[in-house]
């Protein structure tokens, strides 16, 4: 299952990669490109969530998923074993959730490196630690599997982690109207098309698909370092796998993600001022859920 939010990172600081060809160090190219990409991937997290957000939503979703399930199997006179509450995104920064690499676009981030691909199984491994990927401990009679089953249905089967954004976020995220208009450019077009070759042709990968190369599976959250467990050998060759992808990507992708974000910087701020009522009302939402979360524990009587 496609983990959600596998698709941000990289705002605040944005340090462009060393990759051939690159604008100079410190030459105005390079500062406008990296100038307009914090401000897309600024304008993702305010709009997606930042890392206080999302942690706010996730433990509202814990009181609401796990506790309603416990009351419900209390209610019906079964055992239920409350499970503990982790946050998918401890280890994260804001810097992980701007717009990020996840969307196959030719505005992909060209600095992430796959940097949200490594974090999301790590929290994975911490999630596997716990016990989170199997199914709640307990229930084993017929009744008692029953009753969980009619007690998880009112949630659709979901587990507390799996949360959602406010009203607006998945319709706004996308940046309709924007990035879908500057990728038809035919000069983006035109400088996207040399892709494939230089792919093949440089680092000997033939991409059919970017997402599909990008995201192939390099490393499992089984081989991961958590809880001062050392990175098996697998997980650290995974590592530089993905790095390697992501560099030959950016390297070939980069004449047509220098004019899309040429295009696109005159364009940001006007996308934003004409979706300032949606966006607003994003932000009152996340801050609410952060105002709601504020003093709940993170454990469950």
């Amino acid at each position: 299952m496609r983990r959600k939010w596998a698709l941000v990172p990289a705002w605040l600081a944005v340090a462009l990669l060393v990759v051939s060809p690159v604008p100079v160090r410190g030459s105005p190219e390079q500062m406008d490109l990296a100038a307009t990409a914090a401000r897309l991937d600024a304008l993702h997290v305010r709009i997606a969530g930042n890392r206080e957000e999302l942690q706010a939503s996730e433990l509202l979703n814990y009181h609401r998923v796990e506790g309603g399930v416990a009351t419900c199997m209390r209610a019906a006179g079964m055992p239920y074993r409350i499970r503990p509450f982790l946050s998918h995104y401890d280890g994260f920064t804001d810097a992980d959730l701007g717009f990020g690499s996840g969307r196959g676009s030719v505005f992909d981030s060209i600095t992430d490196r796959g940097r949200r691909a490594v974090r999301n199984e790590l929290a994975a491994a911490r999630f596997a630690r716990a016990g989170l990927h199997d199914p709640p401990p307990g229930p084993t009679r017929p009744a008692e599997v029953a009753a969980r089953n009619r007690c998880t249905a009112a949630y659709q089967h979901r587990p507390y982690s799996d949360i959602d954004p406010p009203q607006g976020v998945y319709q706004l995220s996308g940046f309709r109207g924007l990035l879908d208009v500057v990728a038809r450019d035919p000069a983006v077009i035109a400088a996207m098309r040399p892709y494939r070759a230089c792919m093949r042709d440089r680092y000997g990968h033939d991409v059919t698909e970017r997402t599909d190369f990008l995201f192939a599976p390099r490393i499992s959250y089984r081989d991961a370092p958590v809880e001062g467990r050392p990175p098996a050998p697998a997980w650290t060759r995974g590592v530089k796998q993905i790095e390697a992808a992501f560099d030959a990507d950016v390297d070939c992708r980069l004449p047509a993600y220098r004019i899309a974000m040429t295009l696109l910087a005159p364009r940001l701020r006007v996308w934003e001022r004409q979706h300032r009522t949606e966006i607003d009302a994003v932000r009152a939402a996340w801050k609410h859920r952060v105002a709601r979360a504020r003093d709940l524990p993170h454990t469950i009587p």
